[in-house]
């Protein structure tokens, strides 16, 4: 029974890490990949037009390339395709966990519409007061017509790229100013970057 347990723990401890490691090697490796690939392209290209190498210009093209690519998958016929492939991603096996996992929290940051991270708080816990990113706000009316507004959080568990989404009443939830970057920071810091003072706004 013992070895049992020892077994189950080792293992959820195992897949616990993976969880949280390979989202950040894979989107360091795919950054690393993009600005080689671009950056073997640019400074040929350099050398042919302008005779000599351009320092910076690999960074700059690949930046150019991101972009690019966010306001042309923005377009509707685009967004279908980049859809497919997300659909074709999703139906891999752990291919799909990660990167679905991957998408979700850089979505969080990058959108400033419903889906993303609004604002980083403080959420009142059982027993604990915790970092949080609002997502949403709603109101709540009950079987008597009272009605409530409840904030739905997102509250990391393993750095940033596991969490869980809980529901709290407003009052619970501790407005901060820091900004959703500054949060963000904090976490994966273990709470080493977090400013000597903190406002409730």
């Amino acid at each position: 029974m013992m070895a049992m347990k020892v077994r189950a723990l080792l293992r959820n401890t195992f897949f616990a890490g993976l969880i949280v490691v390979v989202p950040i090697v894979l989107t360091v490796k795919a950054l690393l990949l993009l600005f080689t690939s671009v950056d073997g392209l640019a400074e040929p290209l350099a050398v042919r037009l302008a005779g000599r190498t351009i320092p910076g210009l690999g960074v700059a093209t690949t930046l150019a390339v991101i972009f690019g690519a966010g306001l042309l998958f923005s377009a509707r016929p685009f967004r279908r395709i980049l859809e497919a492939v997300d659909a074709v991603l999703d139906a891999v096996p752990l291919v799909g966990s990660v990167y679905g996992t991957t998408k979700k929290v850089l979505e969080g940051f990058g959108n400033s519409d419903s889906q993303g991270f609004k604002r980083f708080v403080f959420a009142r816990l059982p027993g604990r007061t915790t970092p949080a990113f609002v997502t949403g706000t709603f109101s709540f009316r009950r079987r008597d017509d009272t009605v409530y507004t409840l904030c739905t959080v997102y509250v990391p568990t393993n750095h940033l790229y596991v969490g869980d989404v809980v529901v709290l009443p407003v009052e619970d939830v501790i407005e901060t100013d820091l900004s959703v970057e500054d949060g963000a920071s904090l976490i994966l810091s273990a709470g080493a970057s977090v400013p000597p003072v903190v406002t409730e706004t």
